[in-house]
């Protein structure tokens, strides 16, 4: 017959551990984390990153029983940072004017009395 007592699976240890509520909280955080996943995705795309990190501590007590700490952390799916985009001016300001579009802007040159010859793609 099996041992009522012994602990033989990551269930019954989390169990023990503040009388099941981290075993809970475990399972919900997991939850709250799949969820972030789920709508990160859906806003930004791309293959989001979630992360959990459990952490089980065992010290032994001098009157022989053993002491047993649990810790779990998530790290959620970062938005990305905001972004934009700008030109480096002449005066060396931020501009939202493109170098080209101010070169394009700048007097036209005068060709009305050219010296060279048009010549016709036909002749």
């Amino acid at each position: 017959m099996a041992d009522p007592f012994k602990i033989t699976s990551m269930d019954q240890l989390l169990a023990i551990l503040d009388g099941g509520n981290f075993h809970t909280e475990v399972m919900d955080g997991m939850r709250d984390a799949l969820a972030a996943l789920v709508d990160h995705q859906a806003e930004f795309g791309g293959k989001p990153k979630a992360e959990m990190t459990m952490k089980i501590n065992f010290q032994r007590q001098k009157s022989g029983d053993l002491q047993i700490l649990g810790e779990c952390t998530f790290k959620k799916p970062k938005a990305p940072a905001a972004s934009g985009a700008a030109f480096i001016g002449d005066d060396l300001n931020l501009t939202l004017e493109s170098p080209m579009l101010a070169k394009m802007r700048s007097p036209v040159r005068d060709t009305t009395e050219s010296d060279t010859k048009t010549i016709r793609a036909a002749e």
